[in-house]
């Protein structure tokens, strides 16, 4: 599963310091269940996965930073990519992610690789429908080749 928007929250807010109450409340959750919530959401993976990447962040690039131990199957040198296309890619042709998680890569990346069929516009038929017939006899011109005369 992917990392939610109230566990993302609920991750920088314990990572600034936060209590499991205030950063659950900072999260989005309501105020009655925060204190639970907060319980639930330090033990999610996800969150536990995202603080390890926020820890493993400030330590390499604050000096003096302490590095905490990264949870099991957390893997802090996991590729970054730059596009979007080249991370869709990556997770479609993962073999070891479930195939739902593939296959919703792979439903993302496909509208950038292949065009719908009928998805051109009128004008673009009517010009492929007009490429068709021009052949033959009946064919325009070639245009005149114009030379410098010295």
């Amino acid at each position: 599963m992917s990392l939610t928007n109230q566990q993302r929250l609920y991750a920088e807010g314990r990572f600034a310091g936060l209590s499991k109450k205030d950063a659950a409340l900072a999260a989005g959750c309501p105020e009655k269940s925060a204190s639970q919530a907060g319980s639930r959401l330090e033990r999610h993976p996800n969150v536990l996965a995202h603080l390890a990447r926020l820890k493993a962040h400030e330590s390499d690039t604050v000096s003096g930073a302490g590095r905490d131990a990264v949870p099991p199957g957390v893997d802090v040198k996991a590729p970054f990519y730059e596009d979007p296309m080249d991370l869709l890619k990556a997770e479609m042709n993962n073999p070891l992610l479930d195939p739902k998680t593939r296959i919703q890569a792979a439903s993302a990346l496909l509208p950038y690789l292949h065009q719908k069929q009928g998805e051109s516009g009128k004008k673009e038929r009517r010009e492929e429908e007009a490429h068709g017939v021009v052949t033959g006899r009946f064919r325009p011109a070639a245009p005149p080749q114009l030379a410098l005369i010295k």
